[in-house]
Protein backbone atom coordinates (compact mmCIF):
# COMPACT_ATOMS: atom_id res chain seq x y z
CA UNK A 1 0.00 0.00 0.00
CA UNK A 2 1.13 3.53 -0.66
CA UNK A 3 1.12 5.69 1.82
CA UNK A 4 1.36 9.99 1.93
CA UNK A 5 3.23 10.86 4.59
CA UNK A 6 3.94 13.99 5.48
CA UNK A 7 7.20 13.21 6.62
CA UNK A 8 8.33 16.82 5.63
CA UNK A 9 5.80 18.28 8.51
CA UNK A 10 6.66 15.75 10.84
CA UNK A 11 10.43 16.54 10.41
CA UNK A 12 9.03 20.10 11.41
CA UNK A 13 7.20 18.95 14.22
CA UNK A 14 10.20 16.81 15.42
CA UNK A 15 12.48 19.81 15.40
CA UNK A 16 10.26 21.82 17.55
CA UNK A 17 9.78 18.71 20.42
CA UNK A 18 13.55 18.87 20.36
CA UNK A 19 13.98 22.61 21.08
CA UNK A 20 11.23 21.81 23.74
CA UNK A 21 13.81 19.56 25.46
CA UNK A 22 16.46 21.79 25.43
CA UNK A 23 14.60 24.11 27.19
CA UNK A 24 12.96 21.98 29.77
CA UNK A 25 16.64 20.81 30.20
CA UNK A 26 18.32 24.17 30.28
CA UNK A 27 15.67 25.60 32.98
CA UNK A 28 16.40 22.03 34.78
CA UNK A 29 19.49 23.13 35.32
CA UNK A 30 19.14 26.69 36.17
CA UNK A 31 16.31 25.54 38.65
CA UNK A 32 18.65 25.73 42.11
CA UNK A 33 20.43 28.86 40.53
CA UNK A 34 17.09 30.87 40.96
CA UNK A 35 14.53 29.38 42.69
CA UNK A 36 10.90 30.73 41.88
CA UNK A 37 12.22 32.49 38.99
CA UNK A 38 8.68 33.00 36.83
CA UNK A 39 10.92 33.57 33.67
CA UNK A 40 11.92 29.50 34.34
CA UNK A 41 8.47 28.95 35.58
CA UNK A 42 7.22 30.29 32.33
CA UNK A 43 9.60 29.13 29.95
CA UNK A 44 9.22 25.28 30.89
CA UNK A 45 5.52 25.79 31.47
CA UNK A 46 5.51 26.88 27.92
CA UNK A 47 8.13 24.54 26.59
CA UNK A 48 6.00 21.56 28.22
CA UNK A 49 3.12 22.94 26.71
CA UNK A 50 4.27 22.76 23.15
CA UNK A 51 6.18 19.36 23.70
CA UNK A 52 2.81 17.51 24.30
CA UNK A 53 1.41 19.68 21.53
CA UNK A 54 4.00 18.30 19.16
CA UNK A 55 3.48 14.50 19.91
CA UNK A 56 -0.42 14.80 19.78
CA UNK A 57 0.36 16.71 15.77
CA UNK A 58 3.25 14.14 14.82
CA UNK A 59 0.61 11.56 15.97
CA UNK A 60 -2.26 13.28 14.13
CA UNK A 61 -0.02 13.16 10.99
CA UNK A 62 0.50 9.87 10.99
CA UNK A 63 -2.64 8.82 12.03
CA UNK A 64 -3.40 11.02 8.76
CA UNK A 65 -0.84 9.62 6.47
CA UNK A 66 -0.73 5.82 7.28
CA UNK A 67 -4.78 5.75 7.52
CA UNK A 68 -4.68 4.37 10.85
CA UNK A 69 -8.57 4.49 12.51
CA UNK A 70 -9.93 7.92 13.57
CA UNK A 71 -8.82 9.07 17.26
CA UNK A 72 -11.66 10.02 19.75
CA UNK A 73 -9.50 12.78 21.00
CA UNK A 74 -5.99 13.14 22.70
CA UNK A 75 -5.72 10.08 24.38
CA UNK A 76 -6.84 8.42 21.93
CA UNK A 77 -4.16 9.70 19.33
CA UNK A 78 -2.13 8.31 21.99
CA UNK A 79 -3.62 4.74 21.81
CA UNK A 80 -3.93 4.29 18.01
CA UNK A 81 -0.27 5.07 18.40
CA UNK A 82 0.73 2.31 20.63
CA UNK A 83 -1.96 0.02 18.90
CA UNK A 84 0.24 0.28 15.73
CA UNK A 85 3.50 -0.07 17.25
CA UNK A 86 4.79 3.34 16.47
CA UNK A 87 5.40 3.68 20.42
CA UNK A 88 5.71 1.01 23.23
CA UNK A 89 3.22 0.65 25.70
CA UNK A 90 5.53 1.54 28.91
CA UNK A 91 6.13 4.95 26.81
CA UNK A 92 2.56 5.69 25.68
CA UNK A 93 1.34 5.18 29.50
CA UNK A 94 4.19 7.99 30.56
CA UNK A 95 2.69 9.97 27.28
CA UNK A 96 -0.70 9.59 28.70
CA UNK A 97 -0.08 11.56 31.98
CA UNK A 98 1.68 14.37 30.08
CA UNK A 99 -1.13 14.58 27.46
CA UNK A 100 -3.58 14.93 30.85
CA UNK A 101 -1.20 17.08 32.24
CA UNK A 102 -1.64 19.69 29.56
CA UNK A 103 -5.11 20.40 29.93
CA UNK A 104 -3.81 21.52 33.62
CA UNK A 105 -1.15 24.26 31.18
CA UNK A 106 -3.62 24.98 28.76
CA UNK A 107 -7.04 25.89 31.25
CA UNK A 108 -6.42 25.60 34.88
CA UNK A 109 -2.78 27.29 34.26
CA UNK A 110 -3.63 29.84 37.52
CA UNK A 111 -3.38 27.14 39.50
CA UNK A 112 0.02 25.69 38.57
CA UNK A 113 2.88 24.99 41.35
CA UNK A 114 5.86 25.66 40.11
CA UNK A 115 6.98 21.80 41.50
CA UNK A 116 4.13 20.47 39.38
CA UNK A 117 5.53 21.84 36.45
CA UNK A 118 8.60 20.83 37.61
CA UNK A 119 7.59 16.96 38.24
CA UNK A 120 6.06 16.81 34.60
CA UNK A 121 8.96 18.99 33.11
CA UNK A 122 11.61 16.48 34.01
CA UNK A 123 10.25 14.03 30.92
CA UNK A 124 13.51 14.75 28.18
CA UNK A 125 14.15 11.74 27.79
CA UNK A 126 10.48 10.52 27.29
CA UNK A 127 9.91 13.14 24.14
CA UNK A 128 13.74 12.23 22.83
CA UNK A 129 12.10 8.43 23.09
CA UNK A 130 9.41 9.54 20.91
CA UNK A 131 11.42 11.19 18.63
CA UNK A 132 13.17 7.96 18.00
CA UNK A 133 10.32 5.82 18.26
CA UNK A 134 8.35 8.18 15.20
CA UNK A 135 11.42 7.77 13.36
CA UNK A 136 12.42 3.91 13.88
CA UNK A 137 8.20 4.09 12.65
CA UNK A 138 8.89 5.71 9.29
CA UNK A 139 12.03 4.07 8.66
CA UNK A 140 10.19 1.02 9.01
CA UNK A 141 7.00 1.57 7.38
CA UNK A 142 8.65 4.10 4.47
CA UNK A 143 12.64 2.81 4.59
CA UNK A 144 13.16 6.71 4.99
Amino acid sequence: MVYDVDTDRIERQLKVLRECVAVLEETKRRRGEREGDPVLFFAASRALHLAVECMIDVGTTMIDGFIMRDPGGYLDIVDILEDERVIPKEGAERIRELVRFRDRLVRKYDELSPGEVEDHGDQSELLSSFDKWVRDYLRQELGT
